[in-house]
């Protein structure tokens, strides 16, 4: 028996409705990828390592193999094919979705050892602020008068101050040198150092202007 031809195209309309939305329901904006943990890294200016960074990444992996625990599982950094594993577990990491139970871990982890590393001074140029100039005055007792306030303010203030820095002597430019070099020491540390955030918390405070 055939089939009429109005049932004919009945039959047509809604099979080629049901293509047509699914097609719709398939666009990208109906169902949108979520925010991962890779966008809120590279939002806040750090740059994710990949395979053509071997020297960064050789870098890395020299101060992660020195970790008495190491931080990614079965991952000690001397393999064969290290630099590869090492990207594979950030990989890991920063597909993560952005509301992560363990984001704010897995995002230390990524700032630490799966980025372009970056110092201190430059972390804080990062986030805008620019460090008072570490070089040497043009005589010994000329010292700029940013690091002799600040150089007075860390002999006063027992709040978040350098715990390796005691600001001894009786003149304000001996005082001012103190913390100016030792500020040009701590600006040089690297992210993927133990100590980077405090670091960059003190370096904020006592190395760059005022808020």
């Amino acid at each position: 028996m055939s089939i009429p031809t109005a049932a004919k195209v009945a039959s047509g309309l809604g099979a080629a409705g049901a293509i047509g939305g699914g097609a719709l329901l398939s666009k990208p904006y109906l169902f949108p990828d979520k925010p991962t943990l890779r966008s809120v890294i590279e939002g806040d200016k750090w740059k994710l390592l990949t395979s053509s960074d071997e020297e960064k990444i050789k870098t890395v992996l020299e101060a992660y193999k020195k970790q008495s625990t190491h931080p990614f599982t079965n991952f000690t950094g001397s393999e064969t094919n290290a630099s590869v594993k090492l990207l594979g577990e950030c990989k890991k990491l920063y597909e993560k979705p952005e509301d992560t139970s363990d984001k704010e871990p897995s995002l230390k982890k990524l700032k630490r050892w799966c980025v372009i590393p970056k110092t201190a001074s430059e972390r804080l140029r990062d986030l805008n602020i620019t460090p008072f100039s570490t070089e040497e005055p043009s005589t010994s007792t000329n010292e700029d008068s940013s690091w002799v306030q600040k150089s007075k303010k860390h002999s006063n203030d027992n709040k978040d101050k350098f715990s390796g820095l005691t600001i001894s002597g009786n003149a304000d430019h001996e005082k001012a040198k103190q913390l100016r070099t030792h500020c040009k020491t701590k600006l040089d540390t690297k992210s993927f150092e133990d100590s980077f955030d405090d670091i960059l918390k003190k370096v904020e405070i006592w190395c760059s202007p005022d808020k």
